[in-house]
Formats: structure tokens, sequence, C-alpha cells
């Protein structure tokens, strides 16, 4: 990957011009559309000449593992439609193409998934040698990423400090909270970790130990340096032998656990800023980015000069970029031509990719470090591959330059291994996407773009930016008050310069920063107040503007950073005479009656329930009432029911066993004995006739009885 290539020319030209090259045979690019009745998820991919066959996977944002495949589809099918969706549930999808080669896409998506609220804890690694002159910068960060959902704990920590100190702050505060912990954002130039006898670049007097930024992010495996005994490297720092403190391992002894980004303009001379005016520079055009002080346009720039190598290392380009702002806004450059550099020198892209021959500062027709210096670099988002500068901690890296200048806030080595960013989409954060690769050996695939194989090392993976950043932006409301109002808390605020659809408010809980929604559907007004919601001066809360965003990828409900404020007012007295209590009018009491319930203060401070009634069996509101089922114990009856004066009334059941019928003691019945006569039944539903009697003419009953006339 040394530099080989001269410059023919100088144009670009759209996506699909070109005749494909391995990177982009290797990638499927996909899109997705929602609609949420029915509930419906379209995937949509490009014809790719040579098709034979689609097979698409469908799984949980969680799950770690893909299944069964959803579907088999023919080579000239461009796409599918998932009917079996539910609204608010986060998939992703994966696609592999066979025929003209093997190509894979992934996609994150969903219908109106829900605003992220809360996004855990961040832990501020701050170089101390800086912390003084960027007090006001670190203070606005780190109200951003609470306004932004995250709790934050800092540490200044000396740059003479040893690493597995560093990483021992970072443990203590991760077991402290391993719910919470989630991710790590270095600031200057903390101790670097190194580790591993590795040469991802395929240089030898590269081999040796690499910067390993993920070691601060792996909190429980265990790391040695006893064994690797690597001298070949031509720059001693990549050395590494027992006992030097550069740690054995080229790839991670255990998953990493939180999401890892640094920004670190150590030795960056061919900048003429300073180290700390670098640094401050950046924590302020990603403050202005956060606020939509600045937006990008939503447009992507592939320009992958290393085609020659024969190994598609620029699929990360393809599989991410065109995912993540539509393939029509993506152009692929003609990379022998004019160089990458010309093309962002002042144009602005979302999503940059640039592949070429490198050196420590600088790739081969992509441009140098001295001269993203000198320009205005236009890619905020940017991945790039070349050899050398992926390990990054050296002086005027090609890797942190386009992030010390311009528009650039991210920057990552994408290759060997890929990056998958496909979560952004979905309005994650950057920090996930670092997360969910570094930790990626199989889930998805193909893991390496290089030589190595389908699976390589992963130490050397690093995150040169802010790991909290996010592809979309909302207009953030400002001015919130909150105040007293008859002893709730009234909040007011000034909306949001630009289009959002509501607003959400929020408790902000005191210690860790944990947030607490207080509406469950966005309020569209500037002002809200409940009952639920009493008046606590001094309590803390914030506002936060809600919009639904439909991506190239699915819609979700996106939030802007908030604005916060403090409750304040006189003291209110409660209901039972405690300031700021918690017993106001609307909320629950206890009267002392047991014949009442649903006790509630009203507006007079009177501890008001509701009566009880009593049911037939005399329970307060039992269930025996009127109409209901009981029990008359008597057993010649059925469908026993309380009636209005709570009297337990059953249907009779008559001697013939009819519940309600006529054939009741004293009345006629047929014994089935034709010498009886009037049967009738008797107290114990017995049917008893009397006898017969003959007459001296033989008549039964007669009246020709001895003595009478004959």
């Amino acid at each position: 990957m040394n530099r080989l290539l001269p410059l023919i020319g100088a144009w670009s030209i759209s996506l699909g011009i070109l005749a494909q090259t391995p990177s982009q045979k290797e990638a499927v690019e996909l899109a997705a559309t929602v609609q949420s009745s029915p509930p419906r998820i379209t995937l949509a991919w490009p014809a790719f000449a040579g098709a034979n066959n689609y097979t698409l996977y469908r799984k949980s944002k969680a799950q770690q593992a893909w299944g069964n495949s959803i579907a088999n589809l023919g080579g000239s099918v461009g796409q599918y439609v998932d009917n079996s969706v539910v609204v608010g549930e986060y998939y992703e999808y994966k696609v592999v193409r066979t025929g003209g080669g093997t190509g894979t896409g992934y996609i994150a998506s969903g219908i109106d998934l829900p605003p992220v609220d809360d996004r855990g804890v961040m832990v501020l690694l701050v170089a101390s040698n800086l912390a003084t002159g960027l007090t006001t910068e670190l203070q606005q960060l780190a109200e951003d990423l609470r306004n932004d959902g995250w709790g934050v704990i800092r540490h200044d920590v000396p740059v003479s400090m040893s690493v597995p100190n560093v990483r021992a702050l970072v443990q203590a505060d991760y077991n402290a909270a391993p719910d919470r912990v989630k991710a790590l954002y270095i600031i200057g130039h903390v101790p670097v970790p190194y580790a591993g006898a590795l040469s991802p670049d395929g240089h030898p007097e590269h081999h040796g130990a690499w910067s390993c930024d993920g070691y601060y992010g792996e909190m429980n495996g265990t790391w040695t340096d006893n064994t690797v005994n690597a001298t070949g490297a031509m720059d001693a720092r990549n050395h590494n032998v027992p006992g030097d403190g550069k740690f054995d391992q080229s790839d991670f002894p255990s998953s990493v656990e939180l999401q890892v980004g640094r920004v670190d303009f150590a030795n960056m001379p061919a900048f003429q800023s300073s180290e700390l005016e670098l640094v401050r520079a950046y924590l302020s055009k990603a403050h202005a980015f956060k606020m939509r002080q600045f937006i990008p346009q939503a447009r992507g720039l592939v320009f992958d000069n290393l085609q020659w190598v024969a190994n598609p290392l620029a699929g990360s380009a393809y599989r991410n970029v065109s995912a993540l702002v539509g393939a029509t806004n993506v152009t692929n450059c003609y990379p022998y031509g004019q160089p990458f550099s010309s093309f962002v020198d002042g144009q602005s892209y979302l999503w940059t990719y640039s592949s070429g021959g490198g050196w420590w500062d600088n790739a081969n027709n992509i441009g140098t470090t001295s001269g993203y210096a000198s320009m205005d670099f236009g890619g905020v988002f940017n991945m790039s591959m070349g050899s050398y500068f992926g390990d990054w901690d050296v002086t005027n890296d090609f890797l942190r330059a386009p992030i010390a200048g311009g528009d650039g806030l991210t920057s990552v080595w994408s290759g060997m291994p890929h990056w998958y960013f496909q979560h952004m989409g979905m309005g994650d954060n950057i920090g996930y996407s670092a997360w969910a690769t570094m930790n990626n050996q199989t889930l998805y695939t193909p893991q390496n773009g290089g030589w190595q194989g389908p699976q390589y090392n992963r130490v050397h993976l690093a995150l040169m930016g802010d790991p909290s950043l996010r592809m979309a932006m909302v207009p953030v409301p400002s001015d919130l008050q909150v105040g007293n109002n008859a002893g709730q808390a009234a909040f007011s605020w000034s909306p949001s310069i630009g289009p959002v659809d509501g607003y959400h408010v929020y408790e902000v809980a005191q210690g860790n920063g944990a947030l607490v929604r207080l509406t469950t559907a966005p309020v569209t007004q500037t002002s809200f107040s409940s009952a639920a919601v009493p008046f606590v001066n001094g309590k803390r809360y914030m506002v936060r503007a809600v919009k639904i965003h439909t991506s190239n990828t699915g819609r979700y409900y996106n939030l802007s950073l908030g604005v916060q404020a403090t409750a304040s007012g006189a003291d209110v007295t409660d209901c039972n005479g405690v300031p700021n209590g918690p017993a106001l009018p609307g909320t629950a009491c206890n009267d002392g009656n047991a014949n009442t319930t649903n006790d509630t203060w009203n507006n007079n401070c009177q501890c008001i329930g509701t009566p009880v009634a009593l049911d037939c069996n005399g329970v307060p509101n039992g269930p025996a009432l009127p109409g209901t089922a009981c029990n008359d114990g008597n057993a010649n009856t059925t469908n026993d029911t309380w009636n209005n004066n709570c009297q337990c009334i059953g249907q009779t059941i008559d001697c013939a066993g009819t519940p309600g019928g006529s054939a009741l003691p004293g009345t006629s019945c047929n014994d089935g004995n034709a010498n009886t006569t009037n049967d009738t039944w008797n107290n114990n539903c017995q049917c008893i006739g009397t006898p017969v009697a003959l007459d001296c003419n033989g008549v039964p009953n007669g009246p020709a009885l001895p003595g009478t006339a004959c």
C-alpha cells in the first residue's frame, strides 16, 4: 500500500459509471422506506450484473446472531417488503448477494422508534496540561453531554500517569454503575496504550505494538506483558518486549464494554495553532454542530485509490455512505485524476471515504497533513485507509488531520477491519458504532477487507473524535423557566428556531444525572404544568425538542439537546405544613376513615375520601352487591342472587327437579298406581294418592256401600 500511482487527469463521476471495483462488488448498497399503517419496511438495492440470489436476514438491535433467513430472492429482484414488523421496534437487516462475487449489506431500520431519553454515563478523561486552558470549553462540553441525555464523570489525568492507572480510574467508574457507564471520551494526550505484535497495513517494518485506545474501554479482560518480543519495526515506538508496558494482546481479550473516542492534537506542528488551540477549536465546532449552528450537506464522497490492491478495502465506504445519505447523494470520484483534497476543500460532505498508498502524514492522491492544515476540510464524518497512518500516535499523523481543522468531527481507519456505521441512520451516536465495530467478529461480515483473511485483529481500532456525535440534530429550545403555580411546577420556554413536532419535559436526577421524562406525549405549546409535578424549589429540569426524523433507512423520534433550569420561587408549605413537601392538592392522603377510599387533598387542603359502600355482607366496597350471586343455604333453590334489600333469594326447584317449575307440594301429580286417586305432591315431594275402594257394584269408590239403599 505504498505510494505507487501517478496523477492522471482531474474529474469525478457519479456512482455506477466506473466499472465496479472489488470494493463495490463486496457491498450491497441498501436503503429502506417505512410506513406505519399497515406497518411495513421496504428494503431496496441497486441492480447488480451477474447477481444470482439475494438472501435476507433480520434481527433486533440487541440480538447477537442473525438466525434463519427471512427471504431468498432471485438475482433480478431489487426490493423486499417486510410486513411482519411492529411500530416502535428497532430492526437490523443483512442482505447477502451471490453471483458476480459475494456482497453484503447492512441497514438499521424501524418505524417511529421512541426517543432515546437517557444514554447512560460518559466518562471524560482530560489531559491535565489542557484542563485549565479549556475551562470554558470543557464546561460547555459537559453541559452539552448532559443536555443530550448523558451523565458525566470527569477525571483530569496527568500525562505522566501509567496506562494501567488511567484504566483503573475508568474501571472504578464502571464497576460502581455498570448498567449506567456506557462511554469514554478522551481529550488531549492522555497516556496512549500500546498492544500486540501486528502490522495491519502489511508492512514488516511496521510490525509490533500499535496504539490501542480500546484498552481503556475493555473493563475486565486480562492484559499481559510477558511474551511478545517484536523489535523489527523502524519506529522504536512499535517495539514490544516483555515488561516494557506494552501489552501482548493483538486482539481484545474479552468484549469491550465502553464506547471510546479520542480528540488528541499533540505533535501536530503542521497546523499553526498550538495543541491547546486545536482542541479548543474542535470543542467549539462540535458544540456548533450539536446546536445546528452549522449544518453539513447530507451527501457523501468516496475516493478509492487502492483499487489496484484487489482487496475490497473500501467495502465499508459503499456499505455505509450510501445507506446513510442515499445512493443518489454519493459522488464516486475517479481516483487517478485530481486529488481527494480538492473535492473536500471548502465543500460540505456529511460522510467521506478516501484511500491511497500511505505514509505517516499523507496518502497518495488523497492529501497531506500540511495540506489539510492549509485548507477548509469539508468532511464531517470521515473514513480513510492507507499504510502507516492508522497507527495514529505520531507527529503530524494523517488520521487525525481531518478533525484538526475545517468541519471534520470524526476520523477512522477503515478496511482492516471494516467499520459498521448503519446504526447512525436511526439516531445512534458514533460511539455506538465504534463499540459495535470493536466487538465485531462474525456478526457483521466481512469483518476484514484486507488480505489477512475473513477475520483480523482489532486492538488498533480507534475513533478520532467525540463519541457522542449523532448525524441528525434538532433545533434547540431556550430560556427555560420553572416557577411555582399554586404548588405545581410551571414550565415555560422559548421555542426552537426551526421546525419541531413538540417538546418533552424531564426531571434531572441528582448525582448520576439520569433523566426521568414527565411528559408521555410531546407538548406542542411552550409551557407545561401538571398536578403530578409539584413545585420543589431547587429541583433541576430539562426541556428537549422532538422531531420525527425520516432518514434513508427508517423513521424515529429525534431529540434535540435540552435546555436546563432550576426551579425557583417561594417555598410552598404543603397540606401537612411541610415546606416544599409532597402533600399538595390533588395528591393522595389518608383521612383516617375506614369507610372512605381514594382519599385526596382538595384545594382547601382538606383530606377528602370517597365514601365506602358496604356490600350485602357488610364488607366495605365488597363484591356482594344487589344482582350478584350468593348462596341462600337452601338446597331446593338455584341461581341465588342478592336482591335490592340485600336478601339472598334463590329460585325454587320443584318436585320434578325443574327450576321454577309448577310441581310443588300440594299440587296434583300421578303416582302411577291405578288403585289410587287424587295423587298429590306432599311436603317431601312424594307423589301420594288416596287408595281406591270398590263398592258393592264393583265401582271404584262407588256409592253402593253396605248400609246404603239397593
